[in-house]
């Protein structure tokens, strides 16, 4: 198996910018091959797709070592030279999306005479083409360019706008009682001292990650409603700061994205995203979604109910509000369950959940996943390199890097847990490869002596990562264009990284990852599911409001401050306040175009996975034939067919929420 080796950063830069430049003129190349030649005398894959296979060899290699650079050690790859080259390298990879003669030969092609596979790369072709507005006439693609470049603009000022009035919140805590109770990696974001996170003064920032968790862990309800008030005004017309204020800034961007919408021939923006998801119809989603939130909005109230009695016996004397369910569901998530997340970490040291991880993918994948020290050039000695094989096969199946502790040069970002970099996608054009690829994270160090904790939720975090970095490697496809996680639909990402994060609620699995790193003691594992239940419907509900706002704002044009008003009450059992303005905050989907009408996948995914997993408790299915069937399905077609098909082939039937629904409880009846 070739191993890559890091390159010298000097070279590296020149060679890089080479590369790309080759790339463009590589693509070129091509189109002037296509201009020259006449019509059905040329072979689409052998003469156009397979050499800009090739070409994309090359470009995405360079381009992952770069970013494994940057995201490992800033000291080698710093910001100010990183995203000159990653800029470049993104115009760059677009030109073969960009071409009218690649495109007008793709929408040409014979798809009867192609493989499955070599149709899902034609299609991706074409499905990519459209949306950069090939098939617009010269004026009409002028005006869509200008609509793009100022939707763009408007994008960026919304995040702009945002930042600045999170950054215009001050909350300085001086009392280190208040936060004795707070895990340590909430402290260190908060700490003005980030050498002595431990030491007072801290501050609350209202950037994602900080306060919400303040709100969690704050046992003062008077410093967690400010707040949570400062976080709802933020970006709204209720900012001190009327400069700040995004609500315009979200109507301007729904009447664009519209516009674009419009002129590729599309009724709405909600139906455009279609294009590049697994669900059948804007309809489809908002029954499915209207489905759940049936059963989980009564449940909500009876959460609340619970919650507010809980409350009341440790001396709450107020009414529950927003700002007071995450703080005291925690309690009563302890008192419950007896889960604390910082006395749980002791339980979690990183070899040990890796060990079990590893023999999870053996008994349900049949593959042995082994350590191969000093087989390849790592950039940091914290970094290992794994190779995988199958059980009863000698031969090397894939490889990948594992960089998963925190160091002081690796790259951070607040609301992004980890980075999985392919460096060799699964591919056999132009000769077979064996996949590689990289996960880098920022998961606690070794300290003192004692082994890197993991919370459980970087536990799952590290679950669902893998999930994704399987169906990198396992991939069993011809084209890189189609492999592993590329054309996969953005509803359906997350089915392989939901799916493995279900086996940490199977008792035997939760066994093999938790030891405590002194006695070697196990935490019970006799409530695990009431525990994955505990406030299921709230937050559930949560999801369902953020998912269906975000389609209704990309699919009708009632003004954003008139859907909140009208849809709040369906899911929430709270007064709405005066100063929600959700809309002029939901970054994730007014500063980003690909998550325009996208917010839903994350649910979508979670769908579809429990669906898959139920297919593990049937009582006449043996683990490792239903592994195997998932790891020859949902690993190995990666792109190259449907998410949609690919569920018909591992169940039989289309999907559903049912098991979704059950799995979280939401069908508990009042006898419960």
């Amino acid at each position: 198996m070739d191993i890559f080796l890091l390159p010298e950063i000097s070279k590296d830069l020149t060679e890089s910018l080479l590369q790309f430049i080759d790339f463009e003129c590589g693509i070129r190349d091509i189109e002037d091959y296509l201009n020259s030649v006449e019509d059905g005398k040329y072979d689409l894959f052998k003469d156009v797709l397979e050499p800009i296979e090739n070409l994309s060899h090359k470009f995405d290699q360079i381009w992952a070592v770069l970013k494994t650079l940057y995201l490992a050690d800033s000291s080698v790859m710093p910001a100010r030279i990183y995203y000159p080259i990653h800029n470049k390298a993104c115009m760059s990879h677009t030109t073969k999306y960009n071409s009218k003669p690649i495109y007008e030969a793709c929408k040409k092609a014979d798809l009867s005479k192609l493989t499955e596979e070599q149709v899902a790369v034609v299609n991706k072709f074409i499905k990519e083409g459209k949306l950069n507005g090939l098939e617009l006439s010269e004026k009409l693609d002028y005006s869509f360019k200008a609509n793009k470049q100022k939707c763009s603009a408007k994008q960026k000022y919304f995040k702009i706008r945002l930042e600045m009035a999170w950054s215009q919140f001050q909350q300085i805590i001086d009392n280190p009682q208040l936060v004795k109770d707070f895990p340590e990696d909430l402290l260190t974001l908060m700490a003005l001292n980030k050498n002595n996170p431990k030491k007072r003064p801290w501050k609350v920032a209202l950037t994602w990650g900080t306060a919400d968790r303040f709100i969690e862990y704050c046992p003062d309800r008077d410093l967690r409603w400010n707040v949570w008030q400062a976080y709802e005004k933020a970006g709204s017309p209720a900012d001190e700061k009327r400069e700040l204020n995004n609500g315009l800034e979200v109507e301007e961007i729904r009447k664009l994205r519209l516009e674009a919408a419009e002129k590729l021939g599309f009724k709405n923006y909600g139906e455009l995203s279609l294009i590049t998801k697994m669900a059948p119809s804007i309809s489809v989603i908002e029954n499915t979604l209207l489905t759940i939130l049936d059963k989980a909005r009564p449940l909500q109230d009876k959460e609340i109910e619970s919650l507010q009695n809980f409350s009341n016996k440790k001396g709450n004397e107020y009414p529950i509000q927003m700002w007071d369910v995450s703080y005291w569901a925690r309690l009563q998530k302890k008192e419950l369950f007896g889960y604390d997340e910082v006395q749980w970490s002791e339980y979690f040291p990183l070899d040990r959940v890796l060990d079990g991880l590893f023999e999870l993918c053996r008994r349900l994948y049949g593959i042995r996943i082994l350590e191969m020290p000093n087989r390849a050039d790592v950039w940091h000695p914290d970094v290992k390199y794994y190779e995988i094989i199958h059980e009863n096969d000698p031969s090397i199946v894939a490889g990948f890097y594992l960089d998963l502790c925190s160091r002081p040069q690796k790259m951070k970002a607040v609301g992004e847990p980890g980075w999985l970099v392919t460096h060799r996608p699964a591919s056999s054009i132009p000769k077979k490869v064996l996949p590689l690829t990289a996960l880098i994270m920022n998961f606690p160090s070794m300290q003192n002596k004692n082994p890197s904790l993991l919370s459980f939720d970087q536990v799952k975090t590290l679950f669902g990562k893998f999930g994704h970095l399987l169906q990198n490697v396992l991939c069993q496809v011809h084209y890189a264009e189609v492999s592993g996680l590329s054309n996969v639909e953005w509803d359906a990402v997350g089915i392989t990284s939901n799916f493995m994060i279900h086996w940490l609620y199977d008792k035997d699995t939760f066994d093999s990852i938790n030891s405590h790193y002194k006695t070697g003691k196990r935490l019970p594992n006799d409530q695990l599911t009431e525990m994955k239940q505990h406030m299921a419907g709230f937050n559930t509900c949560d999801e369902l409001y953020k998912s269906m706002i975000d389609i209704k704002m990309h699919t009708i044009k009632t003004n954003w401050n008139d859907l909140v008003k009208e849809m709040w009450s369906n899911y929430y059992g709270f007064p709405l306040s005066k100063w929600n303005s959700f809309p002029c905050r939901f970054a994730e989907v007014m500063s980003n175009e690909q998550g325009a009408a996208s917010y839903y996948s994350g649910l979508w995914s979670r769908i579809i996975a429990a669906d898959v997993f139920q297919s593990f408790k049937a009582p006449d299915e043996t683990t490792k034939n239903l592994g195997n069937n998932f790891r020859d399905t949902f690993f190995a077609f990666g792109g190259s067919c449907p998410s949609g098909e690919i569920f018909r082939r591992f169940k039989g039937r289309d999907p559903n929420p049912e098991a979704f629904i059950s799995d979280l409880g939401l069908d508990k009846d009042d006898s419960n």
